[in-house]
C-alpha cells in the first residue's frame, strides 16, 4: 500500500472516499469536496485496486491541491478501503463520502458549525437528498418518512438506529471512534451500518441536523440495487449484535421487531403484487402523511380483505446508506 502526503497540519476534518472503478463519478465527488466553503480539511482517497482511471483522477486531484492525498491498495472491498483511509487520515473528524455522492458547498461549514454548538457527541449526521442524475433530488427525510419526521436536532439511540438507519452521507465521526469499535467489519455487506450499530452499542452517542447537506447519487449499478442483498445483510447485522453485545430489554424486543419486518420485506420483494402495494403506499404517505396514509391503507384493505402488515411503507430502513463506495 503506498500514499501521497501533502498535509503539514492537522485539519479538523479528513473526508475519507473510498473509490472502486469510479473514474466516471471521482472527479465530481472531488470537484464537491474542493468547492467547500469550510477550507480546514484533507481528503483521503482510497483506490482500492481499480482498472479503470480512478486512481489518475485521483491522483490528479493531489497534485492540484495538497489537501488531497491518495492511498492504493489491492482489492479489500469496501470495508478494507474504509479502514486504510481512516488509518490514514490526520483530521479530529472522519467524514465518509462515496466516490459518486455530492457534499453540498456548506457541508462543512455546517457540520462545523453543529459540532460546536452540540459539544460532547461522538457521531453527527444530517439530512440529504437522493439525486437521480439528470432528473430530481428527493429530500430523504420527506421521501421515507413524510412531513410526520421529527424536523429539530435530536440524538438517535441505539434502539432507533436498530429500527432505522440514518441518512449516513457526509456523516462525521470523532476520528478516535474508529479504533475504539474496531474499524469497519470486513466481510460485511452494509458495512457502515454495522459500524453505526456497534459504535452505539459501545455507548457512542449521536446528534442529528435535518438540514440536507448532501446528495446520494442513485444508479442501478450500486450495490443498494440488490434490495434483496441488503434485506438479508441487515438481518445479520442485528443478528450479530444480538450476539457480541449486552442489549437491554427494548433493545432486544427491537432487534426481534427489525427481523420480522425484514423478513417480510424480502417477501415483499419476491412478491410483485406485494411490491405494487408498496409503492402504492408510499405515494400515499408522501401525498397525505404518513399517519393518515395509514389509516387510508387499513380502509383500502378491509374492503378488497388485505391483511395490514405493522410496517406497511416497507421502507422504514434506509436501502442505501453508504453501501456504494467499493465492491
Amino acid at each position: 500500500m503506498s500514499a501521497t502526503t501533502g498535509m503539514a497540519t492537522r485539519p479538523r476534518f479528513s473526508v475519507v472516499v473510498p473509490a472502486y472503478e469510479a473514474a466516471s463519478t471521482l472527479g465530481a465527488t472531488l470537484d464537491a469536496i474542493m468547492a467547500q466553503a469550510f477550507n480546514d480539511w484533507e481528503c483521503v482517497v482510497v483506490d482500492d485496486g481499480s482498472t479503470d482511471d480512478t486512481l489518475l483522477v485521483a491522483t490528479a486531484f493531489a497534485q492540484r491541491d495538497p489537501r488531497f492525498r491518495v492511498v492504493h491498495q489491492s482489492n479489500q472491498g469496501t470495508a478494507g478501503a474504509y479502514n486504510a483511509g481512516v488509518s490514514s487520515a490526520v483530521g479530529a473528524f472522519v467524514v465518509i463520502c462515496s466516490a459518486d455522492d455530492i457534499l453540498l458547498p456548506e457541508h462543512l461549514s455546517r457540520m462545523s458549525a453543529f459540532i460546536d454548538s452540540e459539544g460532547g457527541y461522538d457521531i453527527y449526521s444530517s439530512n440529504g437528498y437522493f439525486w437521480w442524475p439528470g432528473r430530481l433530488r428527493s429530500d430523504y427525510r420527506e421521501l421515507f418518512y413524510g412531513t410526520d419526521e421529527r424536523q429539530e436536532i435530536h440524538s438517535l439511540e441505539l434502539k432507533d438506529v436498530i429500527r432505522t438507519c440514518f441518512y449516513s452521507v457526509g456523516a462525521t465521526y470523532r476520528r478516535e471512534l474508529h479504533a475504539a469499535v474496531g474499524g469497519y467489519r470486513p466481510g460485511v455487506f452494509g458495512e457502515d451500518y454495522d459500524f453505526w450499530l456497534r459504535a452505539l452499542a459501545s455507548g457512542s452517542r449521536h446528534r442529528y441536523l435535518p438540514e440536507p447537506l448532501s446528495l446520494h447519487r442513485v444508479s442501478p449499478s450500486q450495490k443498494s440495487a440488490r434490495l434483496e442483498a441488503v434485506l438479508r445483510s441487515d438481518i445479520r447485522l442485528v443478528s450479530d449484535l444480538r450476539r457480541d453485545f449486552h442489549l437491554s430489554g427494548i433493545e432486544d424486543a427491537a432487534v426481534s421487531e427489525r427481523i420480522g419486518e425484514l423478513e417480510s420485506m424480502i417477501a415483499t420483494v419476491r412478491d410483485p403484487w406485494a411490491r405494487v402495494r408498496h409503492r402504492s403506499r408510499q405515494f400515499l404517505d408522501r401525498v397525505f402523511g404518513r399517519r393518515r396514509a395509514g389509516r387510508i391503507t387499513r380502509q383500502l384493505n378491509s374492503v378488497i380483505g388485505l391483511p395490514v402488515p405493522r410496517s406497511a411503507s416497507g421502507l422504514d430502513h434506509d436501502p442505501v446508506g453508504d453501501h456504494d463506495s467499493v465492491q
